[in-house]
């Protein structure tokens, strides 16, 4: 996933369009909101090897509720900016959360794969043993 990936075209299209009434946003759990996410990429950083060596069940999983949030977060921030109900600043800050959490997203999903290349090579085995190569002649 590049910059140009269909996650990122998501959210950049979510923080620009108006998704829902702003009425029906509760200001005060979406600031909560923001501030769960915050904490979420806290714990990316700091445990980012164990998220990513998850078995894939586990991590898609992981990845699924993480995105969701990402999106639910980007549709209330670009329906709150449309009706006016979120400062410039705020903006500036959720949009750069959302930012950084989708290159952690993808960074995290290159680990991941590393892992399970490391698993199939691990359940396939080491390649052609030694004894085949000298006795195949």
């Amino acid at each position: 996933m590049g910059s140009d990936s269909p996650l990122s075209a998501r959210l950049d299209a979510r923080l620009r369009a108006p998704g829902m009434p702003v009425g029906h946003i509760d200001r005060a759990q979406f600031l909560a909101d923001v501030q769960a996410l915050e904490l979420r990429l806290a714990i990316i950083d700091d445990r980012f090897e164990r998220l990513a060596a998850r078995p894939d069940d586990a991590y898609q999983a992981w990845r699924r509720d993480t995105v969701t949030r990402l999106r639910s977060i980007a549709d209330r921030a670009g329906a709150l900016e449309a009706g006016g109900g979120l400062e410039p600043h705020r903006r500036r800050h959720v949009a750069a959360l959302l930012t950084v959490l989708r290159r952690r997203i993808m960074q995290l999903d290159e680990r991941h794969a590393r892992y399970g290349d490391r698993r199939a090579r691990r359940r396939d085995g080491p390649g052609t043993p030694i004894a085949q190569l000298t006795t195949s002649r």
